[in-house]
């Protein structure tokens, strides 16, 4: 007997669970590596980086299935902007602080210290990883066109996600991520699928196996070459209209998301689903706060006593490193996130997401 359409719903809502857990956890492991270079595997490091674009696939399968049906563009906005603003500011004010303070600790006078703040807050953004704000509020800006591309015949659906996957494999992501229009070109292929994804599900299904082995085959063949033939490391940033290559980054993340999603429908382990549907409930909150650890873990690796032990000079070093890293960012995050929310039950998600 077929699953009734609520409880085919239920049951994607929990594997989106599932991957929205997973996403954070590409997010921290992409930028865990940091004290682990320069050894750390490259073919690893090629795998790791681009979790971003799982996020935005997630946002886009949500748009369509969550708020397409009762959209106001109006309560639409103020909510996104609500959720992501307020914590966005908070943490981003925190940070100034710290690096004031830091540079002031440098010796720094105010007027230096003023004019590096505002080469810090030029881009958009204080920590690094915040660049993804601006950039998802400008996408969900752009929804009454996504409104028009679910309303379109599926021919046309599939021709502008073809079109805009072209161009973001020659227009590459914007250096230092700070060109919030360039980003919102790349990633929007991201949040395309995402929709066709939510529209098609059904039909998608009778697919499964099959998109499986497409997706995971794409994503080592891109890898492999990425690493091996390209000899790229990382994600691929260029100016808009400046010809760097092929970003095959793009195309790994953009199959990775069809893997990822039908690997979900496999996750069967109960401690597994209970922790991964953890994770993904704090998902936001580990994204905003998690960049605060990462200039704690900066600073304490140039503590004299320590500073000896970097740059790591061998490969068990590294992924030791690196592990320690990606423990203290995302659970450290968790521990944050969750204290606040219990100091402060009412507003603590303001604060932090």
């Amino acid at each position: 007997m077929g699953l009734s359409e609520a409880g085919r719903q239920k049951e994607r809502l929990v594997e989106f669970d599932y991957l929205r857990g997973l996403a954070i956890v590409m997010i921290v492991l992409g930028h865990s590596i940091f004290l682990a270079q320069p050894v750390f595997p490259l073919l690893l490091e090629n795998l790791l980086r681009g979790g971003t674009g799982l996020f935005v696939f997630i946002s886009g399968f949500f748009f369509h299935r969550v708020f397409y049906a009762r959209f106001d563009y109006k309560k639409f906005i103020s909510k996104k902007a609500s959720a992501l603003l307020y914590p966005f500011l908070t943490i981003s004010l925190v940070a100034l602080s710290i690096r004031m303070f830091g540079w002031w600790q440098d010796g720094l006078d105010w007027q230096q210290n003023l004019l590096n703040s505002w080469y810090t807050i030029r881009n958009g953004y204080v920590l690094y990883p915040h660049w993804y704000i601006p950039f998802i509020l400008l996408t969900f800006l752009c929804s009454p066109l996504h409104l028009a591309y679910i309303r379109a015949p599926l021919s046309m659906k599939l021709a502008v996600l073809v079109i805009f996957s072209f161009i973001a494999v020659f227009m590459h992501r914007p250096e230092s991520n700070s060109n919030f229009l360039q980003s919102l070109i790349y990633f929007t292929p991201y949040y395309l699928l995402g929709i066709l994804v939510s529209q098609y599900e059904q039909p998608l299904r009778i697919w499964h196996w099959q998109l499986l082995i497409l997706g995971v085959l794409v994503v080592a063949a891109t890898a492999l070459a990425q690493t091996y033939l390209w000899v790229h490391i990382g994600n691929y940033h260029a100016q808009a209209f400046h010809y760097d290559g092929w970003d095959l980054q793009f195309i790994q993340n953009l199959f990775g998301c069809i893997a990822m999603l039908a690997l979900c429908r496999h996750i069967n382990w109960p401690w597994l689903q209970q922790h991964l549907r953890w994770l993904a409930e704090l998902s936001f909150p580990i994204f905003f706060i998690h960049p605060l650890l990462t200039i704690a873990l900066e600073n304490i690796a140039t503590i004299n006593n320590i500073k000896p032990f970097f740059p790591v000079d061998n490969i068990p070093q590294s992924l030791l490193v690196f592990a320690v890293v990606f423990l203290v960012q995302l659970y450290g995050s968790a521990a944050i996130a969750q204290s606040i929310r219990q100091l402060f039950p009412s507003v603590g998600h303001r604060f932090i997401g």
